[in-house]
C-alpha cells in the first residue's frame, strides 16, 4: 500500500491500526483526527522512535529528571565554621601551652594570688630600751611569743662608770598564763655614767634570748627579721593538687617543674602542630 492510500485509509477509517503504530507520521494525522483516547480504544498503541546515534547526555543524572529538594544547604557557612573551627583548635593549644610554660617559669601565683598563707606562730621575741635622766637608768624589757604555762625569768647585771663597778644584779621571775606580751621595768641611780647592762631571759630553766646595752645606746641581740610569706615564695600552682588551690599544698617554688609540668607542655605543643598542619 502507497502512501496516499494508507492516508486515505487513515481518513476513511478502513486502514489496519497496527500500520498506524509502526508509523509516526500516520499515528501523527490519526491522533490529530481521532484523539489519542480513540486511537487507545482501537489498540493503537505510539510509535516508539529508535534511538538516536551517538551518546546524549540530557542532564547529570543519566536522564533522570530528580526533583529538587526544597533545604538548601548553606555552602559558604558550613565551610566558613570549619574553617573557624580549624583556626580555633590550634591557638587553644597555644593558649594551654602558654598557660603551662608560665606557671613553670614564673608561677600562676604572681597573676591569681589565691593561695591564702596559714596564720604564723608567733616567735619569742626579747628586746629592751634604756634611758638616762638625772642619773637614773630606766630600762624596759619586752617579751612577746611566750608560752603559755611555761616558766620565764629575766637576769639583769647594772654598770656604771663603763663596767667597772656593779650597781644591781638581780633576776625576776614569772609562768605565762595566757599573756603572749610581758613588758617589765625597773630603774637605777647611776652616779658615775656612762652606765652598761647585761639582761637575759630563760623559759624553763634554758636561755633563749639576751639584750645588752651601754652608754644612750641599746644592743638587741634577740632574733628579728621580716619573714616572706610561703605563698610570696611559691607561685607554681600544682596541678594534681589544684583542688587544694588555696592552700600550701597546692603551690610550689616557680622556675622548677614536675613530670606532669613537661608531659602537660609536651602535649599541648604537639597538639597544636598537629592541628596546625591539618588546617593548611
Amino acid at each position: 500500500m502507497d502512501d496516499s492510500e494508507r492516508i486515505k485509509g487513515v481518513l476513511d477509517g478502513s486502514i489496519d491500526p497496527s500500520e498506524i503504530s509502526g508509523d509516526v507520521a500516520l499515528y501523527s494525522m490519526a491522533e490529530r483526527i481521532y484523539g489519542r483516547e480513540a486511537l487507545e480504544a482501537m489498540g493503537v498503541e505510539p510509535p516508539v522512535a529508535p534511538p538516536e546515534s551517538g551518546l546524549k547526555v540530557t542532564n547529570g543524572n543519566g536522564g533522570v529528571v530528580i526533583p529538587s529538594s526544597e533545604i538548601s544547604v548553606p555552602i559558604e557557612q558550613t565551610t566558613m565554621k570549619k574553617s573557624r573551627r580549624r583556626v580555633l583548635l590550634p591557638f587553644i593549644m597555644f593558649l594551654l601551652l602558654a598557660i603551662s610554660s608560665f606557671n613553670v617559669a614564673f608561677g600562676l601565683g604572681t597573676v591569681f594570688p589565691v593561695c591564702e598563707d596559714e596564720v604564723p606562730i608567733q616567735e619569742l621575741e626579747f628586746s629592751s630600751s634604756a634611758q638616762l635622766q638625772n642619773n637614773t637608768l630606766f630600762i624596759v624589757w619586752k617579751m612577746t611569743g611566750l608560752n603559755n604555762g611555761s616558766s620565764y625569768t629575766i637576769e639583769w647585771q647594772i654598770s656604771e662608770n663603763g663596767s667597772s663597778d656593779i650597781v644591781d644584779s638581780d633576776i625576776s621571775t614569772w609562768v605565762s598564763h595566757d599573756d603572749p606580751v610581758r613588758f617589765d621595768n625597773r630603774n637605777w641611780y647611776i652616779e658615775n655614767p656612762p652606765y652598761s647592762y647585761l639582761s637575759t631571759l630563760y623559759e624553763d630553766g634554758v636561755v633563749v634570748a639576751f639584750s645588752n646595752g651601754s652608754g644612750d645606746s641599746i644592743s638587741a641581740l634577740s632574733d628579728e627579721f621580716n619573714q616572706t610569706s610561703y605563698c610570696e615564695m611559691n607561685t607554681r600552682l600544682i596541678w594534681t593538687e589544684y583542688s587544694q588551690i588555696e592552700g600550701r599544698e597546692a603551690w610550689g617554688e616557680s622556675g622548677t617543674g614536675e613530670i606532669l609540668d613537661g608531659a602537660m607542655m609536651m602535649l599541648f605543643a604537639g597538639l597544636m602542630i598537629i592541628t596546625a598542619r591539618k588546617r593548611s
